[in-house]
């Protein structure tokens, strides 16, 4: 990918970045930068290599190929190591990691020994007001909630005013509505204060709502960057199609510049695919309506009730299931009959694997 030349303070740059554990290539030869301020999430499922390549921009594990900069200096390379303590990062892990037997305000005093007493305490009471916890400064982390520990984790790791704060997964304990409130607080407070974040996830969600850009990585692979937008409707590679939100996938063929389809034919959208040539059509449920029809070219199996919007599973006479978002505001039965209609402005086309 290109290199950007503007270099701020807290830029983060892999370039090539490999780390082999045996014959496993948990991170391989993985290439991204950073822009100073940015909310970057690493998206992926279990074991493909995210939270190894966050260990390694930390420095708490070394790369056995690449260079990792961050801001105009090179700290981890052929001859180049810093250690984890003078990269500039705060980390909030998963578990919180809090001591226990300090007070909230000893926790986020830890890393503040550069500081004298007076400097470290008015820090910390500038972190308990930002974080929202004034008043629980004298607590032991047993005395207040998960979503409390997580944001004294938060403020400990932004005391130190790091140049790159790295979450690995801080929100995955929480309940479902204290996790949207926590994570959406906790990106507010990021911005307002400028922090370059990178966020490991494998939550689809959080990271397209929390994020400027997301890199999805596979099997140690970086598989494409790019806005969550970008992502959703543009997926470069089958596996960001398959594992980034919804999506069915209909055999088609190339035939006189249109994809021909059991559900209708589509222009190509400019991709270059040649006549003859077989591919998969990518789908997402929001581009596909229906009206009822009984000559229609489908029947709806099953109707997942979701609140706001139902999701409408229906069956082609050739077996082929499609699945349909639509409001919640009417719904439609199943066995109903009904006629298919897909937005050809977002389909993505593949060629279809041989075998």
């Amino acid at each position: 990918m290109a290199v950007l030349q503007d270099k701020g303070s807290s830029r983060v740059e892999l370039h090539n970045v490999s780390r082999f554990f045996g014959d496993v290539k948990a991170v391989n030869e993985v290439s991204f930068s950073i822009e100073e301020g940015e909310f970057f999430s690493l998206l992926g499922p279990s074991g493909c290599g995210k939270t190894t390549t966050l260990r390694l921009i930390a420095g708490l594990d070394r790369p056995d190929a690449g260079t990792i900069t961050i801001g105009q200096e090179g700290v981890a390379g052929e001859k180049v190591w810093v250690g984890p303590e003078k990269r500039g990062i705060g980390i909030v892990f998963q578990d919180y990691a809090l001591f226990p037997h300090m007070t909230v305000e000893q926790n986020i005093a830890f890393g503040l020994d550069g500081l004298n007493k007076e400097e470290a305490r008015q820090r910390t009471e500038e972190m308990l007001t930002v974080v929202g916890l004034v008043g629980l400064g004298k607590r032991y982390p047993h005395e207040i909630s998960g979503g409390q520990c997580q944001r004294v984790a938060l403020a400990r790791s932004l005391a130190p005013l790091p140049k790159v704060i790295l979450l690995d997964e801080p929100f995955s304990n929480l309940d479902a509505d204290l996790r949207e409130e926590l994570r959406n607080e906790t990106r507010r407070i990021l911005k307002e204060r400028g922090t370059t974040t990178i966020l490991v996830t494998h939550d689809q969600e959080e990271a397209f709502s929390l994020s400027d850009r997301v890199g999805v990585l596979n099997l140690g692979r970086l598989e494409q960057i790019g806005t969550p937008a970008e992502i959703y409707h543009h997926p470069s590679t089958r596996f960001v199609a398959d594992f980034v939100g919804k999506a069915d996938f209909v055999a088609g063929s190339v035939e006189g510049g249109v994809v021909v389809s059991d559900i209708g034919s589509f222009p190509l959208n400019g991709e270059k695919i040649n006549d003859s040539n077989a591919v998969e059509i990518m789908i997402r449920p929001d581009d596909v309506d229906f009206v009822e029809d009984g000559g229609g070219n489908a029947t709806i199996v099953e109707a997942r009730f979701l609140g706001a919007s139902i999701m409408y599973i229906m069956q082609l006479s050739n077996g082929k299931v499609l699945h349909s978002l639509k409001p919640s505001t009417k719904a439609i039965p199943t066995g109903a009959k009904v006629q298919i209609k897909v937005d050809a402005a977002h389909i993505v086309l593949f060629p279809k694997a041989v075998g």
